[in-house]
């Protein structure tokens, strides 16, 4: 397996304890982020929490854009050795930064790191050491209109009887303009199809891309074929779908806010459910969006230190529950779906029944080095299909084709 190291791996060995004595003016640590809007806000009032609690410390919150600028920020950022304290990172970007991160083994308590679901802790540990904590993760899930969906679909073939069951011409003019299934460009909906089916990404030694195998050819077909009968668009579906122009959409828990936001002023109402399941029965999704890193790589051990701290209080059962019942992203450990308060909120808040059983069923992608340009081929290959520039078993066969010659052994 390719190694694309930016850097090479620091020495640190110490535990928080060993840190040197914070000094009488605040250490000041710097986040880098993604978040807008409702999310901004609720990370905001988390740190400000934080800096009643710890005087001691000031976080610097800084919004670098959408994830690619993110990548590209912080790539930047460490070839000059000038990174950020603490980031947020993609799980397919972390090999790039093996050499740049610091180890958080035994930095941070059993207590917690035996409370995270294990699929959302080893999608933070690379190669046995554990390099980041999730915070911020989502997954695709099936929001649907109540009204016109009164129950799920519970599997592929339910899902596109009802996409093309609802598809209406609601204003008589030849043109349909209400749809069943709302789709958008992007890789993450194949894979999690891909997965349903059975399929697998690598083999053992990692030297072949899998993709172009029955799995995938059941998957990307199955995707075709609702493509046929869908509203395809590449914009996001919380428009649509609060209008009512859309019954049925997959889409990141993450937009949760976005899509209560457009639904209210047409009186929609709406729910979330698992993801249909595939010809395995199962409704395996994929994790998205973020955890958090420490840099080793340009900060001091009393920055480092702050920034254990910070992560710390990310991860405490009280921010944790207060993260995830005001944006959308997943909760992850175990005592807080157990508490009064959250499942006082799940009651109030019916749509979080079906988020918290996708989170369970949720997996990371491969922790190849090369994965996120396997993912940009991956992207391409959908986008292929979608945009019918290729069929089902062209797209796969290229992908494979390309990811063995390029990215693999």
């Amino acid at each position: 397996m390719k190694r694309l190291l930016i850097i090479t791996a620091l020495v640190f060995g110490m535990g928080v304890a060993g840190f040197a004595a914070v000094p009488a003016e605040p250490v000041e640590i710097h986040l880098w982020h993604i978040f807008v809007g409702g999310h901004a806000e609720a990370l905001a009032s988390i740190t400000a929490r934080f800096h009643e609690a710890n005087p001691d410390i000031r976080v610097v919150l800084t919004h670098q854009g959408h994830w690619p600028d993110l990548n590209m920020k912080l790539v930047a950022a460490t070839a000059a050795g000038t990174p950020p304290t603490m980031s947020l990172f993609k799980t397919t970007w972390v090999p790039a930064f093996y050499g740049a991160l610091m180890s958080l083994d035994g930095l941070i308590p059993a207590e917690i790191t035996d409370d995270i679901f294990p699929v959302f802790l080893a999608d933070s540990t690379f190669e046995g050491r554990l390099l980041t904590m999730p915070f911020a993760r989502s997954t695709n899930v099936l929001f649907y209109n109540t009204d016109l969906v009164p129950e799920p679909p519970a599997t592929w073939e339910e899902l596109l009887a009802m996409a093309k069951e609802l598809r209406l011409d609601r204003d008589g003019d030849g043109v349909i303009d209400r749809f069943g299934k709302g789709i958008r460009p992007g890789p993450e909906q194949f894979a999690f199809l891909f997965l349903q089916a059975g399929g697998q990404w690598l083999n053992e030694e990692e030297t072949e891309f899998l993709i172009d195998s029955p799995a995938g050819i059941k998957a990307m077909e199955f995707l075709h074929e609702l493509r046929q009968v869908a509203l395809f668009q590449t914009g996001f579906f919380s428009g649509p779908f609060g209008r009512g122009d859309v019954a049925m959409f997959w889409g990141s828990t993450a937009g949760i806010p976005f899509v209560a936001r457009a639904a209210a002023p047409h009186g929609t109402r709406w729910n979330i459910a698992e993801l249909p399941a595939g010809p395995l029965g199962i409704s395996h999704s994929i994790l998205m969006s973020g955890s958090a890193g420490i840099f080793e790589l340009g900060t001091t051990e009393e920055e480092r230190a702050a920034a254990v701290r910070f992560l710390l209080h990310l991860l405490s059962p009280e921010e944790h529950l207060y993260w995830v019942t005001r944006t959308g992203y997943l909760p992850y450990r175990f005592s807080v779906i157990k508490l009064p308060e959250w499942q006082a909120f799940v009651e109030a808040n019916p749509i979080w029944a079906g988020v918290t059983t996708q989170a369970l069923l949720s997996y990371g992608y491969p922790h190849h080095v090369e994965w996120a340009a396997i993912r940009g081929v991956m992207d391409e290959m959908t986008d292929a299909v979608l945009f019918e520039t290729m069929t089902p078993e062209e797209a796969l066969r290229w992908a494979a084709d390309e990811v063995e010659m390029w990215y693999l052994e």
